[in-house]
């Protein structure tokens, strides 16, 4: 198989070089593109094929007419319009509409001519908002290619990989069946295990002033000054402010956590990263978490807390003013970051989520979960689920009623650990172990969508 890995730059390009090194062990041959000039050389030391992409658009001839690229475009891919393409990528923020398109079909271009160079059998674009992620999709999509996402849940093999699409549901209803005795305590392993450890399944983001850190500013100032030049991605002096910012935010933070009163009933509401890929894309209705906050709080009943956490990811990036309009109803508490999720599940009424791994890990608890964002695990009977954001006034209620199936959340949970593989991605692991079981899965993974393709073969 050929496989094509689009990344932008740094640790990420590094560690799909060692995943896609494992792949060529295996016998398979690997092609890299990357945002990055000094990633894509580092890739070719290593002796994979590397590919920048600013170096690709230099190599295009001028298109004839802007205007008739956009409409090629817009006609030939999934996609409503242009603007649809690039309207989450940070790289275009505060730029004018015609610098964005021009930028945009310059992406197109460039990723068709290495698509029409590489001829992949399977696409891996990582996940984000990034135009080369969006376009690589596109084109993937149109051509046929399989396109493997790779997301991270709290399985024992904690890698839900899809095919094509970032949002759909982690299996198919006809597989959510009787389980044999073997299978139940599978189930029960983990769920004892994971409960027991009670451990959150991502770290709490840093931002710590270390000599290290120093170090990586300075080759980032290296690479912006000399190859990189061009990259939009890298950005040290506004790393560097972002950073600062977010130290002194996460400390100006601190007045407004609450404590909990364990005389009230409360509803948990951990909160998305604001930026978040899921969000932005997938469900930008969900993007002001204010309001479903105050919809949730106004639709609880006398006496009952709706209680907010950050995310993990999001220590001092939310704003001051979020933090204070957040906690705008006299029956919302914010609680310190640090505060153990799973003590906030164990003692919750219910929890209610946007599209947080939180309201999967509330079913090993039997606990109600509502959900507004439609995740990976709605829609399979256990769980409360809103369809537009106009039910929340009944639904909340409903929720405090509701009492999930205790047997439909095991049969639902081994449906789902049957649907997931080794590995995690980039963010959560970068080790060598891990490029090594990665590779495995995307192996399996593509072997399985390529054959699913394949024409039946004709019965004589």
């Amino acid at each position: 198989m050929r496989f094509l890995f689009t990344t932008l730059q740094t640790y990420e390009s590094d560690f799909y070089g060692r995943v896609g090194a494992e792949l060529e062990r295996r016998g398979h041959e690997v092609f890299h593109v990357t945002i990055s000039r000094e990633a894509a050389r580092r890739l070719r030391a290593e002796g994979m094929e590397g590919r920048c992409l600013p170096d690709v658009v230099a190599s295009l001839d001028e298109a004839s007419s802007l205007d008739a690229e956009v409409q090629r475009i817009e006609e030939t891919y999934e996609t409503p319009h242009i603007r649809d393409v690039y309207r989450a990528d940070v790289a275009c923020r505060g730029r004018s509409e015609s610098w964005c398109i021009a930028r945009t079909v310059e992406h197109v271009r460039a990723l068709e001519r290495v698509f029409d160079d590489v001829r992949p059998d399977v696409l891996v674009p990582e996940v984000g908002n990034e135009t080369i992620r969006v376009v690589s999709h596109l084109i993937g999509l149109r051509r046929g290619i399989p396109v493997l996402f790779l997301l991270y849940t709290i399985f024992p093999d904690p890698l839900r990989l899809y095919v094509d699409t970032l949002h759909a549901p982690i299996a198919g209803a006809d597989e959510v069946r009787e389980l044999t005795a073997a299978e139940r305590e599978d189930v029960e392993e983990f769920r004892r295990a994971f409960t027991t450890a009670a451990k959150p399944i991502r770290e709490h983001r840093r931002v710590p002033i270390e000599l290290r850190r120093v170090r990586v500013l300075a080759g980032h100032v290296r690479r912006k000054l000399t190859v990189d030049r061009d990259n939009e991605y890298l950005r040290p002096w506004r790393l560097l402010h972002t950073n600062v910012s977010e130290w002194v935010r996460a400390r100006a933070a601190r007045p407004f956590y609450d404590e909990l009163d364990g005389s009230r009933p409360f509803v948990y509401f951990p909160l998305h990263v604001t930026d978040d890929y899921k969000i932005t894309r997938i469900i930008p209705h969900c993007r002001d978490q204010v309001s479903l906050v105050e919809q949730v709080a106004d639709a609880l009943p006398a006496g009952h807390d709706l209680v907010l956490k950050e995310h993990p990811m999001s220590l001092g990036r939310n704003s001051l003013g979020l933090l204070r309009r957040l906690r705008g109803r006299p029956n919302v508490r914010l609680v310190r970051p640090y505060t153990s999720t799973h003590d906030l599940i164990r003692d919750a009424a219910a929890v209610a989520v946007i599209s947080s791994t939180v309201g999967l890990e509330a079913l090993l608890y039997e606990k109600p979960v509502l959900t507004l964002g439609d995740p990976f695990y709605a829609g399979f009977g256990v769980t409360v689920d809103v369809g537009s954001f106009a039910e929340i006034t009944a639904k909340v209620p409903e929720l405090l009623r509701f009492r999930p199936d205790p047997e439909r959340i095991a049969r639902f949970l081994h449906a789902a650990m049957r649907n997931c593989y080794p590995g995690a991605p980039v963010l959560v692991d970068r080790s060598e172990e891990n490029a090594v079981r990665l590779a495995g899965s995307i192996e399996a993974a593509a072997r399985a969508s390529l054959a699913a393709r394949s024409p039946a073969p004709a019965v004589a």
